[in-house]
């Protein structure tokens, strides 16, 4: 790390690389893997802040934990971590709130997901699939018989056309019902 921040990194931990502050950060990252630190030191080395990172910051660095404004603007929650936020939302008041209680809310469950991956949390799995939709058929138009026959049991469904006479339970329509042609 005094190879990427210089003097900053000495100046804050000492020149010493085995002193106390060197205990310190070999117990805070323990049990992280090569990868994951290697994560760490490519995410300082990428990182615009000329200040090196706190341990509690680049352990979050090496477990592949971005920033609230990366998770904010994952809007179709392709990062793990983003997807783990969402699982400490709830998604109705975030969507119906106003900007500032939005945020509030989003920052809240970003803390959470935060302490659970600092605790040794996992991140969820990558979506199995993409639920998508059935293709929708195209319609074909009804053979003529097919058109006589559906008029016919919609006839005899409402009375009209082939219905017995005197088979009916209701008294002639009068008024408005009468006036547009309705028997019923």
């Amino acid at each position: 790390m005094a190879e990427i921040y210089g003097y900053r990194w000495t100046s804050a931990y000492g020149e010493d690389p085995s002193g106390g502050a060197a205990a310190t950060w070999a117990k805070g990252l323990a049990g992280l893997t090569g990868e994951q630190l290697a994560a760490g030191l490519g995410s300082s080395i990428a990182s615009a802040d000329p200040w090196p990172p706190t341990l509690p910051e680049f352990r979050l660095r090496c477990l592949g934990v971005p920033s609230f404004a990366a998770v904010r603007n994952d809007t179709s929650r392709q990062d793990g971590f983003t997807r783990l936020v969402w699982q400490y939302l709830d998604g109705h008041r975030y969507r119906t709130s106003s900007a500032d209680k939005s945020d509030r809310l989003l920052r809240e469950a970003y803390d959470q997901a935060r302490e659970y991956v600092m605790r040794g949390g996992q991140l969820p799995d990558e979506p199995v699939a993409v639920l998508g939709q059935a293709a929708v058929a195209t319609p074909v138009p009804a053979s003529p018989e097919a058109l006589r026959r559906a008029e016919r049991e919609i006839a005899e469904i409402f009375g009209k056309g082939s219905a017995e006479p005197g088979n009916d339970d209701h008294p002639p329509a009068t008024g408005k019902m009468a006036a547009a042609g309705l028997d019923r």
